[in-house]
Order: structure tokens, then sequence, then C-alpha cells
């Protein structure tokens, strides 16, 4: 599949992942919310898909947990989110299949509002 980011933004993506340090710590739950629910946040994503969207961000629970291990609270608020804020602000959710997602360990879907 072709990538959704540029060359250099592809290109910093790559640099990040094999710089970054093996902490053991999830990226996901340490990133900064800029909005906050009861069970998932909304946060920016450093590494957009420019050569598609105007605005990414992310869907994240705030529990490290993958999609299975979601549980009835977290679906019931994912699905209140898709109805109150996502479909109204934002154009697409995208996921990556297993194969793709860089955080695998951490369920998140990607928001994007798309370019004209």
């Amino acid at each position: 599949m072709p990538s959704l980011r540029t060359p250099e933004m592809k290109q910093q993506h790559k640099e990040y992942q094999q710089s970054a340090a093996p902490s053991g710590a999830c990226p996901l739950c340490e990133k900064p919310a800029l909005r906050t629910f009861a069970h998932w946040k909304i946060t920016g994503n450093k590494f957009p898909y420019d050569l598609i969207a105007k605005t990414h961000h992310m869907l994240i629970p705030i529990r490290h947990v993958t999609e299975t291990g979601l549980n009835e609270a977290e679906l019931k608020e994912y699905q209140q989110l898709k109805a109150a804020v996502v479909h109204p602000e934002y154009d697409y959710i995208i996921e990556a299949t297993t194969k793709n997602k860089s955080v695998p360990a951490h369920f998140h879907l990607h928001l994007i509002v798309g370019k004209e």
C-alpha cells in the first residue's frame, strides 16, 4: 500500500522509530490529550498522514488495552463519541490492520479531516 505520508514525513517517522530508546513505555499512554473523556482521549499525531490530512488526530483509550480487551464502558463511550464528536468533526476514521500497526498493544484510531 502506498504511504499516506509525504516522503519527508515518512523519513521523519522512520528516523523517530529507529532512534526511539526502548524505554518500555507505551508512546500512546504518554501522549498528551487535546481532549479527555471518561475512557478515551483525543491526541495530536506527531507524524500525520500529511498527503491526505489537513488535521490528523488519534482517538485512544486511556487504559492501555488492545481492541479485543476493551470493556463494556469503553465500548459504550466509543459509540457515544463517534456520534457526538467524531462524525461531526472529522471526515474519516482510519484503523491500520494488525500487520501495519506501529503500536499494536494499544488500540487507537486515526481521525482525519481531509485536504480539500
